[in-house]
Parts: C-alpha cells; structure tokens; sequence
C-alpha cells in the first residue's frame, strides 16, 4: 500500500471489491466445478442448478431425520432428544417449504418462518400467563372467552397487517394447535411461560417446538452452504460478467451486419436472440441483489458489493434498452446503400472503441481514469470521423442525412451514449471509496413502519378476510367435529387452512387441486411406502433411508423445475418426508391406517373450505386486472409521447420503468386469468394477450430508447436537447403539426388512442361482436397521413437545421443533433410498426366460446 499516494490506496480498495467480476469469477473453485459437472451443467445449466439444490435438501433433510431412522434404545441422547420433541417430524415441513436457490433467499423466507413460530410461541404465552391451566371443565366461563378473545384478535391482526406470507403461515398454524389446546376443557397443555419460574423443556411444549424450527433452519442455512455456499452475490457477479463480456461483441455484430452489403437477415434474427439472452441475465439479478442483503446484513464489504453490482445491473438494464432499440427500428432492406458505406467507413474506429469498452467493463477500476481518458479519445476521435465520412457520403444534403443514412446514424448514437453509460458508471466507481453517494443505493426493506403500508387496499382486505374467514370456520369444524369423520377438538384443519392461502381466485382453484394431489401422494402414497420398511434390520434402515432420499429429492425438484406442478412437488415433499419420518421403526404404530384416514379428511376439509372461502369473497377477476394492468399501461406509454412530442413541455419524465413494471404485473395476470374457471364467458385468448404483451414490451424498449434520447444528459428530470425544441415550436409555429403537438393534433398519438380501443376485446366476454370492430378509428390506417406529415417535415424544417456549412463535429456522437433526430424519427417508426402489429393482431383474431 502507498502511503505517498492516499488516492491510489482509496483505488485499491475499490479494485479489491470488483475485481470478482473479471475473469476469474468463471474460473470457479474445484469443488464447485465438480460439483456442477457431476449434474451435467454444461448440458443444461438450470437443470443442473435444481438437481443440485434438490440434492443438497434432501441430503440435508435425511441428516436431519437421522435421529427417528436410527431405532429406540440405541442411544441415550438420541432418545432424549425425541422425548423432549425437541426433534420431530415437523421440521421436514420447515425445511421443505424454506429452501431457497441462494442463501440469501433461504435466509429471507426461513427467517420470516421463525418469526412466525416466535409470535405463535409469544401469544402461546400470554394465553397461559393469563390463564396458567387453560380452561378445564368446572372452570370459569370467563376464562374461555378470555382465550378465545385473544386468539381472535392474534389472528386478524397477523392477516390484517402487511406482513411475510411465511410469517402469516407459521404464525397463524402454530397456533392453531396452542389455541385449540387452550379451549379445551378435557386437556391441561403443557406450557410454562419463560417468566413463570419454572421454564424448561419438560415443562413447555412451545419451547421444544422453536428448539425444533431452529433445527430446521440451521439445516437450511448449511443445505446452501455446503459443500460450497450459493451467495446471491456470486450469481450476480457472474451474470455481470457475462453481461460485460458479450454486450461489445453483440455491438461489434451489429456493426458488421450492416457493414455487408448483402446483409443476410437471419443473421439479425441471431443477434437478437443474444440480445435476449443478455436481458435475461438481467432480470435475475434484481432479485438477487435484494436477497443478498442478509448474506451481510447491510454492512460491510458486502453491502459495498450489493451498492456497486445494483449501479452496474441499472447500467446494463439501460445499455440492454438502447441496444434492443438500435437493432430493431430497422430491416435488412433500409441498411444497405448509403447506410452501409458509411459504416465501413467508420467501422475500425467503432471496433477499437468497443473493444476499450469491454476492457474497461471488464477491469472496471483497475487504471479506470487512464481507460476512461482513452475511451473518451477514441470516442472523440470516432465523432470527428463519423462527421467527416457522413458529410463525404451524402453530399452534406439534408435530406440524405435524414433519409439515406438513419440506420447508421441511430447505431452510432447509440453506441455513443452506451459509451457514456458505461464511463458514467466507471465514474461513479472510482469515487465510490470516498463518497457512497456517488452510486444509487442498492434495493433495501422498507423497515418495520411497512407492516402498516396498503392495509386498507382493497385486494390486501379481501385477502385477509378469506385467511380469517377459512381459519376460523377450520377451527370451529375441527373444534365440535362432525360426526364420525372429524373427532372434536383436532387443530390440523386449523393448522393446513393458513398453508392454502391465495391471492388470486384465478389461481386459487387450480392450486388447490394441486394441494389435494400433493397432500394424497404426500400422506398417502408415501405411508404405503413406509410399509414396505417395517422393521429394524440394517437392510430395512438403509432403504428406509434411501427412500426417504428419493422422495425429498424427486418433490424438491419438481417443485423448483416446474412452474405448473410446483405446488404438487412441494406438498408431496413436505407431507412426505412428515410421513416417511414420523416414528421410528420399533413404534407401535408405525403404520396406522386410521391416522392415514384421518390426516387425508383433515387436509381435504381444510381445502374445501379454502376453495369456498375463496369464491365466496374473491377479489377483482384476474383477466380483469390482466387488462386494467395492460391498459395502464398503455397509458403510461401514451403519456410519455404526449410529454416528449409536446412543445410546451421542457422536461423529459421517465415513464418507461413504470410500463415495465406495469407490463410484468399484466403478464402474471394473463398467466392467473388462463388457470381462472370463466363459466358464462368465453374463453380466456391467453395467447393472443401474450402476443399483445410482446408487442408492449417492445414499445416499452423503443420509449425507453426515446427518452434517453430527447433528455439532453439521458436522465429523468433533464431539459429537453435544444435542437429537438426548436424543431418542435418551428414545426408547430409553421402548420407542420403531425410530428409535433397534442393528441389531436399528431399522427402517432391519434394512432395510439385508436389502437388502444381495440385493448379492450380482452374484457369482451361474450360471442356477441366486439364493438372495437365496428369503430372507424381503430381501423384507419393513418399511413398516407403520416407519410405525407413526414415529407413536410424533411422538406420544409430539416434543412434549417442539419447540413448547414458551418456546422462542426461534437466531442461524442451522442451530442450529434443530426443522429438525436435520427433516433427519435426511427424511435416513433417503430412505435407505428408496432401499433399496426397489435392492430392486425387483434382486428384478424377469432374471438368464440
């Protein structure tokens, strides 16, 4: 270290925090590249990632099950340790349901899962702290409804409050037990709060119930730490630097597509594909990165890490947003000509400053000042050579600047201002060590004031009132029993309703039918394999282990592998693994068909009720708010135009993070509107709103593009770029009012509200035709206005500004105002392309029952 140099030591400490993301995050340590290639994830990488994860719980899950395989009277301890239920077949459920990819996710669901146990263990507690016996038969009245309204209370103010779905179910069902323990006046529960003086294993059945959730998770904890640890930072770095690694040479392919002049188009077909890939990269890391909070608690180096790898998933979100839109406002056909010439000409420069790019992404703050200043040059240098070339090639005419070369100037431009991402955020690094403001703070909990934060929305209220609703009819059906069936006085109806919650009714029937095959294959078909090992025989001990092994390991990773079967392969592992290690081999009732019956009846009176509960007081219809969500937002994208293409208004608002964010809540919707029972109405078209949601999202990408380019530094909140404002007032002064004004007035936004009317054939439910058909606007075409608008805009305005002879070349091609133009003019080109798209797409669609 320099002691000369305090600067050059603040580097240093930065470099030791990023270097991870270079090269040497592929090389991977040898127990964990065995590891992987054991599970064949060179073949594929995600079924190699849940083989492995179900691996590890099961193994974990069998270890943990060790002391009920291992027969009565051969250990003290072991003997011990069941007798106190400081161990028992519980703790299956807690680890199954708790398993996470990474352990930073473990962590989050599994320490929410104590919480809920810990409140269920405090409000145990204070039940008996009140009433020390609960109430027996001959006691007093008072004490009862004392009790009861207690757990009343308990339980709506958990459902009531936002709080951890995890929290809500381990909360809510183990208390159901304590509860229904405390009303019944035939037993005296065996709970002795820690204040009451005589506090010990044998006295507190709440205590050995926490000793054995804490069991569960510390075996969580070490599923995902060993043989080695699955950090949620790892995946990150990793898929940064797969991000870093690829963007350039995706840049430098596209360069040299449109440098052919015979571009094949397929070939574009293949970099788009890449360009996916990357995205998804992308898309994973958000996740991750809040998940890691707990691998450091917010402090230290690895809050330092989660800081700069958020600034660098923000970046490469932005850069993924100006790529996608370069490749895809233009075709094959409009690259070639003038276009082409004049990337070749700039093709070498536009090489080496990508290749400066990716080593400055790579290396990121090793020398980054010295990279910096050189790609600064070389984009300096590729600015002067752009303008030269472009000048050569057209004639400097106006006309051919707009026209003939747009394709190589929306490139370039864009290239440019990935350019100035990427120096921003290596920017940001360098001072990072001294100031954390330098880069945005990583995504953190909202604290504990959030418990209280949408309470009285209305989907948050109806959901608690069907959790409230369903537990407590459970809990009265499973308090006075019915018949021969139900026995009075069994919690478990009680204690499954709050595993069954659902937001959505959508979603809600078909997750229950699932729960139902997951509970029958977990208590059933996994007992009637428990017969088959009935003794104590090494041989028997052996396969019973094997078997539970298998099972664990074949429900964990349907559970992680499959989106549709999911719930089946989770229930059957947690219920399962209950089973297989409910009591040891030498048990007298090992095998009982009357508890098989009777745990199946419970579980199924407990989905019944749910299902019930859930059409009785059900929310918004999910192919409702499917639509509403997409609706919005299209409104948040039309807004967007209404401000960039509005003389009057100087400022660039961001809207396109708000779409996205709007266009993944209509997906999931779409998703939970196809699973929805539609009984009148006609069918739900899930492909046909998936396809319109594909077009959104390219919308979304082209208007991300489009206001990074109209805000004259690329940011939210920034002035409009000069030249793009005087084009405006000078188009709307001189009666060219199709490119520019209100909604009435310009082409691209009559087409959008035209359109935008079609949206609503996902809510007609019916065979009758749909009016949108009927409507003249959603079927004009508005083709020869818009190209007639835009033939008096090259004429009349473009030449009063671009190809005048004073003109000079800018440091950055990302301050070409010819170029800006270019990207906004190929920016609403495609927004119209895909307008048509989502309007041929509907207006030729067969709507039926």
């Amino acid at each position: 270290m320099d002691a000369e140099n305090p600067e050059a030591n603040s580097l240093m400490d930065s470099r030791g925090l990023l270097l991870e993301v270079g090269p040497q995050t592929v090389e991977r340590s040898c127990i964990r590249r065995n590891v992987q290639q054991l599970f064949g994830h060179r073949l594929n990488p995600r079924f190699a990632s849940n083989a492995e994860l179900s691996f590890r719980g099961a193994f974990f899950l069998l270890a943990c099950g060790i002391p009920v395989i291992v027969p009565e009277g051969v250990s003290e301890t072991r003997d011990m340790i069941i007798k106190y239920g400081i161990y028992n077949s519980s703790v299956c459920c807690f680890i199954v349901f708790n398993m996470g990819k990474t352990f930073g996710e473990a962590f989050d669901i599994a320490i929410s899962g104590i919480k809920g146990s810990i409140l269920a263990a405090l409000m145990g507690w204070l039940l008996y702290t009140i009433c020390p016996t609960g109430y027996l038969e001959g006691g007093r009245e008072m004490d009862f409804w004392l009790g009861l309204s207690v757990g009343v209370s308990y339980v709506f103010a958990v459902m009531l409050l936002n709080l951890n779905l995890t929290l809500q179910m381990f909360a809510i069902s183990n208390f159901a037990n304590t509860l229904m323990t405390f009303l019944n006046s035939e037993v005296q529960g065996v709970v002795t709060p820690p204040w009451a003086g005589d506090w010990s294993l044998e006295t507190d059945t709440l205590l050995q119930g926490l000793i054995c959730t804490g069991f569960g998770f510390i075996t969580v904890m070490l599923a995902t730490l060993l043989p080695y640890p699955l950090w949620s930072l790892m995946q990150v770095q990793e898929n940064q630097f797969v991000m870093n690694r690829n963007i350039s040479q995706v840049l430098l392919m596209m360069v040299d597509y449109y440098c052919d002049d015979d571009p094949n188009v397929y070939e574009k077909d293949a970099v788009l594909r890449h360009l996916r890939e990357l995205h998804s990269l992308t898309d994973d890391n958000d996740p991750l990165i809040r998940a890691a909070w707990w691998e450091g608690f917010g402090m230290g180096r690895t809050q330092r890490k989660r800081q700069v790898l958020h600034a660098m998933d923000q970046t490469s979100n932005r850069v993924y947003f100006l790529a996608f839109n370069a490749w895809t406002v233009s075709t094959a056909e409009n690259a070639k000509g003038l276009n082409a010439q004049l990337m070749q000409k700039a093709r070498s420069r536009t090489a080496t400053l990508l290749r400066t790019m990716e080593n400055l992404l790579n290396i990121l703050v090793q020398d980054v000042k010295t990279l910096i200043g050189h790609l600064q040059q070389q984009e300096k240098d590729l600015s002067r050579k752009f303008f030269q070339e472009r000048r050569a090639t057209t004639g400097n005419s106006p006309e051919l600047m707009y026209e003939a070369v747009h394709v190589a100037q929306v490139l370039h431009w864009s290239i440019s201002r990935i350019v100035g991402e990427i120096i921003q955020l290596a920017d940001g690094v360098c001072k990072f060590s001294q100031s954390r403001s330098a880069l945005p703070p990583p995504p953190e909990s909202e604290g504990s004031l959030s418990i209280f934060s949408g309470v009285m929305d209305k989907d948050h209220l109806l959901y608690a009132w069907r959790g409230i609703f369903s537990f407590f009819l459970c809990f009265l059906i499973g308090y006075f029993g019915f018949g021969k069936f139900i026995p009075p006085r069994q919690p478990a109806i009680a204690a499954t309703a709050p595993l069954l919650l659902s937001m959505y009714v959508g979603s809600a029937l078909v997750n229950d039918l699932n729960r139902i095959q997951g509970l029958m294959l977990g208590n059933v078909l996994a007992r009637l394999l428990r017969g088959f090992v009935d003794s104590c025989n090494i041989e028997d001990l052996a396969l019973h282990s094997l078997m539970t092994f298998l099972w664990t390991f074949g429900g964990l990773f349907v559970s992680f592998q499959s989106r549709a079967f999911s719930t089946v392969g989770v229930l059957a592992a947690a219920f399962g693994a209950s089973t297989l290690l409910d009591v040891s081999c030498n048990h007298p009732n090992r095998i009982d068909k009357r508890d098989t019956f009777d745990g199946l009846t419970m579980n199924c009176v407990a989905v019944l009720v749910t299902m019930i509960t859930d059409f009785l007081f059900h929310s918004n219809r999910a192919s409702d708010l499917a639509f509403q969500k997409l609706d919005q937002c299209w409104d948040e994208i039309l807004q967007s135009y209404k401000n960039l293409l509005d003389p009057n208004c100087s400022e660039v608002q961001f809207h396109s993070q708000t779409a996205r964010k709007l266009l993944l809540q209509a997906q999931h919707m779409g998703d939970e509107a196809d699973l929805e029972p539609r009984f009148w109405r006609t069918r739900w078209h899930h492909n046909l709103f998936m396809r319109a949601l594909t077009k959104t999202e390219y919308m979304a990408i082209a208007l991300a593009a489009l206001e990074s380019a109209v805000a004259e530094h690329g940011r939210a909140g920034e002035k409009k770029f000069p030249t793009f404002v005087k084009l405006a007032e000078l188009s709307t002064k001189t009666g060219t009012y199709g490119m520019f004004g209100d909604e009435k007035t310009v082409i691209l936004l009559r087409k959008f509200v035209a359109v935008k009317k079609l949206l609503k054939i996902f809510v007609h439910e019916t065979v009758q035709k749909f009016d949108g058909f009927l409507d003249q606007d959603s079927t004009h075409q508005y083709f020869s206005e818009q190209k007639a608008v835009e033939d008096e805009f090259m004429k009349e305005t473009v030449p009063l500004f671009f190809g005048l002879d004073d003109d000079e070349p800018e440091d950055r091609l990302s301050h070409d105002e010819m170029a800006h133009v270019s990207v906004v003019v190929a920016g609403i080109h495609r927004t119209t392309a895909l307008l048509r798209s989502v309007q041929h797409m509907i207006l030729s669609s067969r709507w039926e029952s």
